[in-house]
């Protein structure tokens, strides 16, 4: 499967942003198309990419824009991920003649158990989504992918739901602080996806995991922010297990962004109910990834994005 025409859905997301710029400068030549809606602001980085206005409620309006194309990488945000839309999109898909649909994942494993309880409203519908990719690629009408990383490492600690507040020098260490965590930052998880477009024939009709970062504890990420700061952080210490508990009580009373939150944060720090660690399933090898170490990796953040690191979870 040779794949050089590629659709992107949700160009201007952190995920969009990212791969258009991995796309454009990957040493394969593609051709890149925005599909965008007919509100959308959005405007492209690069002269080299092209647009296309479809109406994203409409089945002959996506069959249209989409025909030519040989994959659709969709990068709307998890909320955007409801079952009815991404169906519609895939269905137009492969009425157009997609190869490939690159589903919107880019989380954890969205099979656990811990992840099946987080909010839909809020997270979207991912599973689900896989499920009817699943059955159509068995079906022979389509192939699909996707790709999980993990949080995206770099933006974690620099806005704040790593724990660390930067700038004022101040760290949250959920529980004990050991809960190792699988985490990529976004330039590694796009080139991923890059050399996923290159080579498919590797990655087809599965979801791929991988993790750009090693031994991603919050003690170590304290060790290493201290170390290249040259700086003493104040700590302090959270029960991570009052977290699970204040989350599970927002989610019956159906407020979504708090329970969100407390279930994110219980699923990266609590080392007895968490699912972060998922190196189990890590196929970095195959996507040409190789995970760096945590001082490495806070030092190529800190120097990447100087100025930010205060968050509204630190």
């Amino acid at each position: 499967m040779q794949l050089k025409n590629i659709a992107v859905v949700g160009p201007g997301g952190n995920v969009g942003r990212a791969l258009i710029t991995a796309l454009t400068t990957s040493a394969t030549t593609f051709h890149i198309t925005a599909l965008i809606r007919p509100t959308s602001t959005y405007r492209p980085p690069y002269l080299a990419i092209s647009t296309i206005t479809a109406d994203f409620t409409s089945s002959p309006s996506l069959i249209s824009a989409l025909r030519d194309q040989d994959a659709l990488v969709c990068c709307v945000p998890a909320s955007a991920t409801s079952f009815e839309n991404q169906k519609l999109l895939i269905d137009a898909a492969i009425e157009a003649g997609v190869k490939l649909f690159f589903a919107s994942e880019f989380v954890g494993d969205v099979l656990s158990a811990h992840y099946e309880i987080f909010p839909k409203e809020w997270v979207g519908e991912k599973v689900r989504v896989r499920r009817y990719l699943e059955e159509k690629a068995r079906e022979g009408q389509i192939c699909w992918t996707a790709l999980n990383g993990g949080p995206f490492f770099d933006m974690w600690l620099l806005r704040g739901p790593a724990g660390f507040d930067i700038p004022a020098r101040k760290a949250k260490i959920y529980g004990s602080g050991t809960n190792l965590s699988c985490q990529t930052p976004l330039p590694v998880l796009s080139l991923a996806i890059v050399n996923m477009l290159t080579s498919p024939h590797a990655i087809l009709n599965r979801a791929i995991y991988i993790s750009g970062v090693k031994g991603v504890t919050q003690n170590n990420l304290l060790q290493a922010l201290e170390e290249e700061t040259g700086a003493f952080f104040t700590v302090k210490r959270v029960d991570v297990g009052r977290i699970k508990e204040d989350a599970m009580a927002a989610l019956e009373r159906g407020d979504w962004k708090v329970a969100t939150r407390g279930l994110t944060i219980n699923a990266q720090f609590n080392e007895r109910q968490g699912s972060a660690d998922f190196w189990a399933l890590v196929d970095n090898e195959v996507v040409g990834v190789e995970a760096v170490g945590v001082k490495e990796a806070v030092r190529e953040a800190l120097s990447g994005c100087e100025g930010e690191g205060r968050g509204g979870w630190a």
